[in-house]
């Protein structure tokens, strides 16, 4: 029989190998573009000054002097699932959408231990400039919230409307607030902690997780609990095939991605956020991110704010009636809806 002993060291062994594993992955970081890939997913490359590569899609009107909306997504997916959410909502009202995936997801570089704060002098900014861009509007979703709030602080005047879905506030301002935590806040490693040699298994799981089982795994935080996101067959198709093009350079970007000081810590103050055309959907029944959070933004910013629960969590304004041109959120930004309105 195999002693106590000996299972005790082939456990160690086991881990001291799956650590390994993922420390290859880490250090290898992700793969080269594949352009084929890249044609064949209608996405194009912008170059920052720091010489990163950032993928985006154009869709919508192709008039160059049509209203702009860039489209922003969340955590685990990337432009695909905002192109395919706002595309024919953007051919309908005549606008310009631009979906861009942010550092690390699908095929935009990693940038390890970023801030968010410095994602629009950066990322954006390269992606403007490609596009010629001057004026626009800006939605985020989730996790591409904190990025639609730093491109209204950054870019001032020029951004000329903001929309929020679902949105989360950092660490530190939902201390001082008492609002319940983000999935997530405080349970992930530093940017720092994940460049250690003992963190490889972090990254290891990350590819067990996002590059080897089933998406589904990946989708169960949407869909449990709520029955009408799990029978929402084209919804649930739709995030976990974005997931899946989120990793098609490797899962290391998706793992700097959920460092602490990046997702939840981001460098700038949101009480300095402000905007004249603003507007924060955050349904009461959010599970992934309390509902006080929206709140307490909506309020900040007297904003159009939506908040009942229809069924869908965080999903909400992403599905049904909000995919009709007249109820979508680019709609509610391109009409400038009168400050402080609620639903």
């Amino acid at each position: 029989m195999i002693s106590f002993l000996m299972i005790v060291v082939l456990c160690i062994l086991a881990l001291c190998l799956f650590n390994f594993w993922g420390t290859r992955f880490r250090e290898s970081g992700m793969k080269p573009i594949d352009s084929n890939l890249l044609e064949n997913s209608q996405q194009k490359i912008a170059i920052t000054r720091d010489g990163r590569s950032v993928a985006y899609c154009v869709y919508g009107s192709q008039d160059l002097t049509a209203p702009v909306v860039i489209n922003m997504h969340g955590s685990g997916l990337e432009a695909g699932f905002e192109r395919q959410t706002y595309q024919k909502i953007s051919s309908s009202l005549g606008c310009r959408g631009i979906a861009i995936s942010l550092p690390g997801c699908g095929f935009s570089d990693e940038k390890p231990g970023r801030r968010v704060v410095d994602w629009p002098k950066e990322d954006l900014e390269a992606v403007l400039n490609a596009e010629g861009v001057e004026a626009f509007h800006i939605t985020g979703h989730s996790q591409g919230t904190p990025h639609a709030m730093a491109a209204a602080l950054h870019f001032g005047d020029r951004c000329i409307g903001l929309g929020l879905n679902a949105p989360l506030l950092p660490t530190a301002l939902c201390e001082e607030l008492g609002t319940g935590a983000t999935i997530g806040t405080g349970g992930t490693p530093t940017s720092k902690q994940l460049k250690q040699f003992y963190m490889g298994w972090y990254f290891a799981l990350f590819r067990l997780v996002f590059g080897v089982l089933p998406p589904s795994l990946a989708s169960t935080p949407i869909r449990k609990g709520f029955p009408k996101v799990k029978a929402d067959k084209e919804l649930v198709s739709r995030f976990e095939k974005a997931m899946r093009r989120s990793v098609v350079r490797g899962t290391s970007g998706a793992a700097w991605e959920s460092a602490q000081d990046t997702c939840f810590d981001w460098g700038f103050d949101v009480k300095h956020l402000a905007n004249s055309n603003a507007h924060v959907w955050h349904s009461d029944d959010d599970s992934a991110i309390p509902a006080e959070q929206g709140k307490w933004l909506a309020e900040h910013l007297k904003a159009n704010y939506k908040h009942e629960p229809e069924g869908y969590g965080h999903m909400t304004y992403c599905v049904g009636k909000y995919q009709e041109p007249e109820n979508s959120m680019i709609a509610a930004l391109l009409s400038g809806v009168t400050k402080g309105s609620q639903s």
